[in-house]
C-alpha cells in the first residue's frame, strides 16, 4: 500500500494538474495519421522513493517514451495511495499505484467518482519489524512500546491500526503511536528511539532490504489475524507468507497481503489507456528486470481490480489478446 503521508504529494498535485491540462491541449483535434492516443505530458502519481510504486513508476515512464512517441511522462513522488487516488480523482495525475484496502475506502466515501482500473499488478505485504536485540517476538509484545504507525491520515496507518486492533491491542492507547515516514522510521528503528514500525509494500521493498543487512532484524507473524481481518475490513486482506531469504537474515514470515492497482479516470482517453495498459503486461519483464514486484504481473489476474471497473482502453487490449 506503499501509502505513507496523506498529504505529503499535494504539493506535487497542482504541478500536475497543470501538466494534465497541458496534456489534454496538445492531444486535442488528432489529424489522420496522427496517433491513437493524445500527446503531451503524462503525470503519473507513484510513491516514496524507498518504496516499490516509486521505482515501478519510473520503470514504466521509460516504456513509455520508447513506446508511445510525444508522450512526456513525469513521474511524481508521493505519499502512496491515499495522495495518489486523490491525485488522479483530482486530474492532477493521469495514472497512479493504490492498494485495495485503501481504495475500498475511497469508494465508499467518494461520490461521482470516475475511477477506473487498468491492472491488478502486484500485491503489498504488511510488515512489522523489530531488532533482533529488542528480543520482542510477537505482536502482544509491543505493548507499551514505541511504535511507527507511518504519517496520519496514511495507508500504512490504515493497515497498522487494524491490525492493532485485530491484535487485541487499542493503536493508540496499548503503543505509543509514532507517526513518521519509512526513512524515518527505519533510522529511528536502527539508534532505538522507536521499538517497530508498520509498512506496508511490495517484495522486496529496497529500503527494510538495506536495513537487514546492516542491523539484525525480524519481521513478526502476522498471518494468524487473516481470517479477523477480513471478517472486520472486507476480502482484500489475505494470509501470504514473505518468502526466506527476501531479506537478509529473515526466514518465512507468514503475513497479510492485498493487491495494488494501477488506477486512472473514465474520461482519460481510450486509446492512451489502451496502451498504458499494453505497456505494464507487455514489458512487464523488463520492468521487473529493475522492480522484482512486476514479476507478479500476470495478464489472467491483472483484470481483477475488485471493485472497480476496468477502463475501456484496457478492456480493448485484454480482448485483443485474449485467445
Amino acid at each position: 500500500m506503499e501509502h505513507q503521508g496523506g498529504r505529503l504529494g499535494r504539493r506535487a498535485v497542482l504541478a500536475s494538474g497543470a501538466l494534465a491540462a497541458m496534456g489534454a491541449a496538445v492531444g486535442c483535434g488528432r489529424l489522420n495519421g496522427d496517433p491513437d492516443y493524445p500527446r503531451g505530458p503524462l503525470p503519473i502519481a507513484s510513491g516514496v522513493v524507498d518504496g516499490v510504486y516509486n521505482p515501478y513508476g519510473t520503470e514504466l515512464a521509460g516504456r513509455i517514451v520508447a513506446a508511445l512517441s510525444g508522450v512526456l511522462p513525469h513521474v511524481n513522488v508521493t505519499g502512496g495511495s491515499v495522495d495518489n487516488l486523490a491525485m488522479v480523482i483530482d486530474g492532477g495525475a493521469t495514472f497512479g499505484f493504490a492498494a485495495s484496502d485503501v481504495l475500498a475506502r475511497t469508494l465508499a466515501a467518494a461520490t461521482g467518482h470516475d475511477l477506473a482500473g487498468l491492472a491488478h499488478v502486484y500485491d503489498d505485504y504488511v510488515h512489522l519489524a523489530v531488532t533482533e536485540r529488542s528480543g520482542i517476538s510477537s505482536i502482544h509484545e509491543l505493548r507499551g512500546k514505541r511504535v511507527s504507525q507511518d504519517r496520519p491520515g496514511s495507508g500504512v496507518e490504515l493497515v497498522a491500526r487494524r491490525v492493532l486492533a485485530a491484535a487485541g491491542l487499542d493503536p493508540y492507547r496499548d503503543v505509543h503511536p509514532v507517526h513518521s515516514h519509512l526513512t524515518a522510521s527505519i533510522a529511528m528503528l536502527r539508534v532505538g528511539t522507536i521499538d517497530a514500525f508498520f509498512w506496508s509494500g511490495g517484495l522486496p521493498t529496497a529500503a527494510i532490504a538495506r536495513l537487514s543487512r546492516t542491523v539484525p532484524i525480524r519481521l513478526l507473524t502476522l498471518g494468524w489475524l487473516g481470517d479477523r481481518m477480513v471478517r472486520a475490513h472486507g476480502p482484500y486482506y489475505r494470509t501470504s507468507t514473505i518468502p526466506n531469504m527476501m531479506y537478509p537474515g529473515v526466514g518465512d514470515v507468514p503475513s497479510l497481503a492485498m493487491p495494488n492497482y494501477v488506477v486512472t479516470r473514465g474520461a482519460v482517453d481510450t486509446g492512451l489507456a489502451y496502451h498504458l495498459t499494453k505497456i505494464l503486461i507487455s514489458q512487464r519483464d523488463v520492468i521487473a528486470a529493475k522492480v522484482p514486484s512486476a514479476n507478479q504481473l500476470d495478464v489472467h489476474s491483472a483484470i481483477q481490480t475488485g471493485g472497480l471497473d476496468l477502463h475501456p482502453g484496457a478492456v480493448r487490449y485484454y480482448r485483443s489478446i485474449k485467445p
